[in-house]
């Protein structure tokens, strides 16, 4: 009989420490989604023309850029300088990442060539953390000009499509970014992150975006989404795709549109 107990109860320790050891696996091989202060919920926009007519983006969540990143010692005035910006994607084409920014901008400055002190010009910076390292080695940036020309840092007219569309003090950009496409300098390029990318349901990378006000020869205010420095991971917000269509286009050509907009 002291055999037996003696037996039930190895045989119980082993399930335990087996039990316990398959618990850690699996633990350690989940994989870790990314949480960060703010998270944007980006959905699907289909058969989306890159054209500056935002009728597509109505119902996308529009974000404020009402936080300083790099540049400045307060936040502009408004009739000085701001704006906001959406995020889109489509499984049809799911290595490109869609964006609409609008910025309004009381002084144009365009000084510096694309391959040099671009970020002393107007524009508009789109920076990516496509492995969610959350260090600056892992970091990718993209920068338009606002003179709807420049191409700068990773930006390239074969990973690039957009257009800029400028009404006196108020500025539109949409955007498509491909980072599976070959990429422009390569002292911002980091060609080995993201060049895999296929955006799905559920992906989540880091994203930060912003935009560059700059008189009098250099920049004065960087704003964004996220507060903190623009090379600095930490202060990059979560991207996640969803799958949820925000507008489709029945055979009547009538678009439909269903969701709640954000402010």
């Amino acid at each position: 009989m002291k055999k037996i107990r003696y037996f039930l109860k190895t045989a119980n320790n082993a399930i335990a420490v087996t039990t316990a050891l398959a618990f850690l696996f699996c633990t350690i091989s989940l994989p870790v989604a990314a949480k960060r202060d703010k998270e944007y919920i980006a959905k699907q926009i289909r058969n989306i023309k890159i054209d500056g007519d935002l009728k597509e983006w109505e119902r996308a969540e529009i974000v404020a850029f009402d936080e300083l990143k790099d540049v400045g010692d307060g936040l502009p005035k408004a009739s000085d300088f701001t704006g906001q910006g959406r995020v889109a994607w489509s499984a049809q084409d799911p290595t490109r990442i869609y964006f609409a920014v609008e910025i309004t901008d009381d002084k144009l400055q365009d000084v510096n060539p694309p391959g040099a002190g671009w970020w002393n010009d107007d524009s508009v910076e789109f920076m990516f953390d496509f492995a969610n390292g959350m260090v600056r080695d892992t970091l990718v940036q993209w920068t338009l000009g606002a003179n709807g020309k420049d191409l700068s840092a990773a930006a390239s007219k074969e990973n690039t499509e957009w257009v800029l569309i400028n009404n006196g003090n108020d500025y539109i950009y949409e955007v498509a970014i491909d980072p599976t496409k070959p990429r422009g300098n390569p002292q911002f390029a980091n060609p080995g992150e993201g060049d895999k990318f296929k955006a799905e349901d559920g992906l989540t990378i880091g994203l930060s975006f912003h935009a560059n006000d700059c008189e009098g020869g250099s920049r004065e205010h960087q704003i964004g989404w996220m507060p903190g420095g623009a090379w600095d991971a930490l202060f990059y917000g979560d991207l996640t795709f969803d799958d949820e269509v925000l507008a489709v286009e029945p055979s009547d050509k009538l678009a439909l549109t269903w969701g709640s907009l954000k402010e």
